[in-house]
């Protein structure tokens, strides 16, 4: 049974029932093309409202490790529920208010304190003028989801956010999109993992301004350059702030492209506001998505993400990410599939530029390289709009200076992908 990463990889069937929200995805000289997009591509048409229903049974099996824990094991029986309703509201072809909720419903049948109701909620709203295009947007999510393979706990934390900006069409072709963000991530006041507040070293407010210029070379082809400002403020750890500045320059390519995805491979310089206290760092990052489907029965995907990432140790503040992975999804006649992935999750710690003080645990000489493997098996069987799949997953984690870190686990059952 998969988590939320590896779900993604069994969702590459289902992938044509959601279209984009976030406003990376949006092409600024198409708004017309988008709402032919929506009116066309929704499953339900209900007077101006514009709908895509979808329920997916995340997991419905066990999980040998609940507590991903070094030492003694735990198993449980779970089951996630995830509900989703994606909305569109055309207003003729000039503007269009997207909107999605959500919610994923965890149970476990023995460990009451892993158990979570995790809403979220977004919005967009575009206006389009001749040459230019309006949007503002917001998400909010509340979860107990774990954060990332670093953190263990599933610790409450919501998550918003808010963008607003606006694009021009200089030709055709070829268009400038800017923006203002704000992201912010706050943890409950008693959530604490290994003896510290996460509250204190995570909770962290992102400002961000970025331009992109877009061309689109085909119909299905737009090769992009983003330029982004960061800003990072901890309301609790203000030695961890910092600005930063990333080039991305890439390419995108729509569902129907023979290749689709997107694959982005740049530079960021990340300055923090202590330089005595902090590591600056500054190099490659990308972020990469692709798949191919050869002979209209084999699908290739691969994947790639490399980019600074903020830790929750005291003495190591962040870590560089290193994630890569490849699927294949291979049709077996009309109904059945075969699903099968492997992703290497890489964590290389930097450590404070003052020297640790005794007994806290730093690694001193060694260097920290925590990697994650996970390994994923699904098999499944198509009836309409729906997959049902049996599959097994499995993890484990090794850090060279932590061994209690370190675990394994399997997980095997059912999902359920169903679009209405």
């Amino acid at each position: 049974m998969m988590k939320a990463a590896s779900i993604r990889h069994l969702a590459l069937a289902a992938a044509a029932l959601a279209l984009p929200l976030h406003a990376s995805a949006q092409t600024t000289a198409g708004g017309a093309e988008q709402v032919d997009e929506v009116r066309s591509e929704a499953r339900v048409h209900v007077g101006p409202f514009y709908m895509t229903p979808r329920f997916l049974l995340k997991e419905l099996g066990i999980d040998s490790n609940v507590f991903n824990a070094a030492g003694e094991q735990k198993s449980d029986f779970t089951f996630t529920v995830g509900p989703k309703l994606d909305l569109w509201v055309p207003i003729a072809r000039r503007g269009l208010l997207q909107g999605t909720a959500a919610t994923d419903l965890v149970w476990y049948s023995q460990h009451d304190s892993e158990r979570s109701i995790d809403p979220q909620f977004a919005a967009r709203a575009e206006t389009y003028l001749r040459r230019i295009t309006l949007f503002v947007g917001g998400d909010y999510r509340n979860t107990r989801e774990r954060l990332n393979y670093e953190v263990d706990l599933r610790a409450r934390h919501v998550e918003t956010g808010a963008i607003a900006g606006v694009g021009l069409r200089l030709t055709p072709k070829f268009s400038i999109e800017t923006a203002a963000s704000l992201d912010d991530t706050r943890f409950d006041g008693d959530a604490q993992f290994d003896g510290v507040s996460l509250q204190k070293t995570l909770n962290q407010k992102t400002i961000g301004f970025s331009v992109a210029g877009k061309h689109r070379v085909t119909p299905l082809t737009t090769l992009v350059v983003k330029v982004e400002r960061l800003q990072d403020e901890f309301e609790y750890s203000p030695s961890r702030d910092s600005k930063s500045i990333r080039v991305m320059p890439g390419v995108e390519f729509k569902p129907r492209a023979l290749i689709k995805g997107s694959a982005y491979v740049g530079y960021r310089k990340f300055t923090p506001a202590r330089p005595a206290l902090l590591p600056e760092f500054s190099g490659l990052v990308a972020q990469l998505g692709l798949s191919y489907t050869l002979l209209g029965s084999t699908t290739l995907g691969v994947s790639y993400a490399r980019d600074l990432t903020y830790s929750y140790e005291v003495e190591q503040p962040f870590f560089i990410n290193n994630s890569v992975g490849a699927s294949v999804r291979r049709a077996l006649g009309r109904r059945f599939d075969v699903i099968v992935s492997a992703d290497r999750h890489q964590y290389v710690y930097e450590d404070l530029l003052i020297p640790p003080p005794p007994g806290t645990g730093a690694s001193g000489d060694i260097p920290r390289e925590d990697i994650t493997w996970n390994y994923t098996g699904s098999v499944g069987y198509h009836i309409g709009q729906a997959r049902v799949g049996f599959g097994v997953s499995y993890w484990q984690r090794q850090s060279p200076t932590q061994a209690f870190r370190d675990y394994d686990n399997l997980r095997f059952g059912t999902t359920v992908m169903y679009g209405f």
